[in-house]
């Protein structure tokens, strides 16, 4: 007589609930995980932006702004760099130098400048100072980065973040 090797059906039911014991504890990981790998891809997108829009301004030897998308006044969903007029807006005969979009569900991206809320300024010439401020970037889970600008155009980030307060 032949033995039949296989599972039964009560171990095949163990196996499958150790599975998805497993699959919806490691689940919330995975979703935090997501959103802390999201907050670094933002946070390294605006510091980059920055930095191009700094070199630029000396390269072309005209001041530059960079404000949130024309459609909205929201930082969350991109920015644009073009040559600085009177207003510091884009308007449809000003020279666009790049556009940054992205869309990020639960990030929100806000910007507080010395001179306004709503542009960062870039100067074609050392002596002169640049808009400065920060960045605060938080997810939907209460994640916070800030990102500070200098004078210079330069970007860091405070040592340590909790509660919402830096500590340096």
């Amino acid at each position: 007589m032949k033995t039949i090797g296989g599972m039964t059906l009560l171990e095949l039911v163990c196996c499958l609930l150790l599975i998805c014991v497993l699959f919806f504890t490691t689940v919330p990981a995975q979703f935090s995980l997501m959103q802390h790998n999201q907050l670094k891809v933002m946070e390294d997108e605006i510091s980059n932006a920055i930095r191009y829009a700094r070199k630029m301004a000396l390269l072309h030897g005209v001041p530059l702004a960079l404000t949130p998308l024309q459609s909205s006044n929201d930082w969350s969903k991109g920015m644009i760099l073009f040559i600085d007029n009177k207003q510091h807006q884009y308007r449809s005969g000003d020279k666009l130098l790049h556009q940054w979009q992205w869309q990020k569900p639960g990030l929100q991206i806000s910007w507080k400048g010395f001179l306004s809320n709503s542009y960062l300024l870039f100067s074609n010439n050392l002596k002169h100072a640049a808009t400065s401020g920060h960045f605060d970037l938080f997810t939907a889970d209460s994640k916070h980065v800030k990102l500070i600008v200098n004078r210079f155009g330069r970007v860091s980030k405070p040592v340590s973040i909790r509660d919402g307060k830096d500590l340096h």
